[in-house]
């Protein structure tokens, strides 16, 4: 019998050791180079197991990523350059098929990711409570828009965050004792998580945060559109609060109406050892409301590029590092205790105008590729040197590597808009 696996697509079993696998193209052409056939009306390879090689040419498939007029689309050839660049387009040595096609659907899924879907297993509260499944994104469909508040949040509030607790979820990908190891991993040094320059910080850093309506008027009456947030008063007072110092940031610049995904905070000379400037990067947002308990809760996927003073002449330190913020905001009543819940008989005006908020801020951090490729190197049985495993490092690059979780209460400073 034969058997027809094509990438991109998702095996239910290994082939049985008794098969051969053949990598023949969808022609007879027995001319190859490279990745692709050729042949240049079909450019796709295949992947046939058969026990005899002239059955395997006969054996065709059309693949769900080329145009009718034979040539790569758009989202496999970025498909294709995305894994080139995680370090794992290289076919396995020992034709573990079943393991190099699940890399290949990780980067499928990543091309294809956008808003959060009302399927449970791809929500936000579900992730919440199985956190393996939270991924690194690569590509996006489109670029996100601004994040969308209730109007719950509108206006300025007093927060105060409290660390709670951390996570290594992967660590039948990444070695504990290297990741510890690992200074670009967000959040192991200052300044390497923007909303939290300083993870574990005691006592509890204070500091005012605000929330807006998209277009705000000459007063309060005039203003309209949804409410976001105010991200460059936010930032200001976030480092500000961290570093302990009023005039540590220099200026933020932030227009949502012009790019709602890029912030940059420039910090006041000797202000911080580890960065001068602050490069954010919004690559996927995300919200939901939970069907539980009416809470709200929203993410955002951040590339953060820090840059700073090198010991190289004439060359400035640049660190990147990837991470997911994923917020609950829960509004209270004024005893701090009881939750404003909706299907429980409370009114949406006094939800609007609610003068405390609860929310947790769990952090989740994802290691660069070489940072990854070092972490999955173990000690094996023989005892010989660590070597790196190629297929666990194209894993761990995409699994959540550390999360970080906090506390955050919240109160009204002044009155309810």
């Amino acid at each position: 019998s034969t058997r027809v696996v094509a990438w991109g697509q998702r095996r239910s079993a290994t082939p049985p050791p008794s098969s051969r696998a053949t990598a023949a193209p969808r022609t007879r052409s027995k001319t190859t180079k490279g990745f692709f056939s050729t042949k240049k009306k079909r450019k796709t390879w295949i992947l046939v197991h058969a026990d005899d090689d002239e059955e395997a040419e006969k054996t065709t498939r059309k693949s769900d990523w080329i145009m009718d007029d034979g040539k790569l689309s758009r989202r496999e050839w970025m498909s294709r350059c995305a894994c080139a660049m995680s370090f794992v387009v290289a076919l396995p040595a020992n034709n573990d098929v079943a393991r190099a096609g699940a890399l290949f659907d990780r980067i499928q899924s990543n091309a294809t990711a956008g808003t959060s879907t009302l399927d449970d297993s791809s929500s936000l509260e579900y992730k919440l409570t199985h956190p393996k499944l939270f991924e690194k994104r690569v590509m996006n469909k489109s670029r996100p828009g601004p994040m969308k508040y209730p109007l719950f949040l509108l206006g300025e509030w007093e927060q105060e965050v409290s660390f709670s607790g951390y996570e290594f979820p992967s660590d039948e990908y990444i070695d504990r004792d290297t990741l510890e190891r690992a200074a670009t991993c967000p959040g192991f040094q200052k300044l390497s998580l923007a909303y939290l320059p300083d993870v574990g910080k005691t006592p509890a850093p204070k500091y005012r945060s605000r929330f807006v309506h998209e277009r705000p008027g000459e007063n309060i009456d005039d203003a309209r559109g949804d409410v976001v947030e105010d991200r460059a008063f936010n930032l200001q007072n976030i480092f500000n609060a961290y570093l302990e110092d009023e005039t540590a940031v220099e200026s933020v610049d932030y227009d949502f109406s012009k790019n709602p995904n890029r912030a940059t905070v420039t910090l006041r000379r000797g202000a911080a050892n580890n960065a001068e400037r602050v490069e954010l990067f919004t690559n996927a947002r995300e919200s939901e409301t939970s069907g539980k308990d009416g809470s709200f809760l929203c993410a955002e996927t951040v590339r953060q590029v820090s840059l700073g003073y090198s010991v190289d002449y004439n060359t400035a330190r640049v660190v990147n590092y990837d991470y997911e913020h994923v917020w609950r905001y829960q509004p209270m009543k004024d005893d701090k205790i009881t939750p404003l819940d909706i299907t429980k008989g409370d009114s949406m005006e006094d939800i609007r105008r609610c003068n405390f908020v609860r929310a947790q801020l769990y952090t989740i951090g994802y290691l660069q590729p070489d940072d990854a490729m070092r972490a999955t190197a173990r000690v094996n049985q023989a005892g010989m040197a660590p070597i790196p495993s190629l297929f666990d490092a194209g894993t761990a690059a995409y699994a959540p590597a550390v999360i970080y979780a906090h506390d955050v209460f919240m109160e009204r400073v002044g009155c309810a808009p």
